[in-house]
């Protein structure tokens, strides 16, 4: 009995495991080459076992999903997914060049596409539930949902319209950094609302971006 990651016993006291996280619903430890999330022991697991074993048939490239299940005297308690270093070039969204920011926002519209036509629906995509490294990642799948019967098309209508405001969120958030005006930043983000729910960003933003080498360039024209 115990834990068990893939049918094979797993102890936390050897050195081989190294905890990198504290959230509400659990920890996060390095364990190999992965991410391994455990669920506290007192409280009902953030998602079901089904759904975390039906999300670890899905292959993407930025949104983290689980890939081994892991229990605890034969109790779901929790997962691993790809470990991603929050530590990258230190540069901001803002800043990217304009053809990396299109590109980085295709790959996740990619992988949407892919779980809206397996009937996932995203919850909890916040700024708190991603990392930028100088691309940027969703990690944190426990609020995901099964929707079965639910047209495709218009869950990833559903889908895309979150990524956005994630995208919106994260940009504004770090344009306050860069010390722009109030006044600016509710502009911008008065702009970003008006995409079509038909659009994907990655086109929204070519478009508004322009000529401009980045988001910060063309927010600095705006004022």
């Amino acid at each position: 009995m115990g834990y068990k990651l893939d049918e094979k016993d797993i102890k936390f006291t050897t050195k081989r495991i190294t905890k990198i996280g504290t959230g509400i619903n659990g920890d996060v430890y390095k364990y190999r080459n992965m991410a391994l999330k455990v669920f506290k022991k007192d409280k009902k697991p953030p998602i079901d076992e089904y759904t975390a074993d039906y999300l670890t048939t899905i292959s993407t490239d930025r949104i983290l999903l689980p890939v081994n299940l892991l229990f605890y005297n034969n109790s779901f308690r929790g997962y691993t997914y790809k470990l991603v270093s929050k530590k990258g070039t230190g540069q901001r969204m803002i800043m990217l060049p304009k053809t990396s920011l299109i590109q980085d926002i295709r790959v996740l519209e990619k992988d949407i596409e892919i779980l809206s036509n397996k009937q996932i629906l995203l919850n909890g995509i916040e700024p708190a539930n991603s990392i930028f490294n100088g691309n940027l990642y969703i990690t944190d799948p426990t609020n995901y949902r099964v929707l079965e019967g639910l047209d495709s098309l218009e869950l990833e209508k559903l889908n895309k319209y979150q990524l956005h405001l994630l995208l919106t969120s994260i940009i504004t958030s770090e344009l306050r950094k860069n010390n722009f005006s109030s006044k600016v930043e509710k502009e911008v983000k008065e702009l970003f609302d008006m995409k079509n729910a038909e659009d994907n960003s990655s086109d929204f933003f070519g478009d508004i971006i322009g000529n401009n080498d980045s988001v910060k360039q063309f927010v600095k024209k705006m004022q």
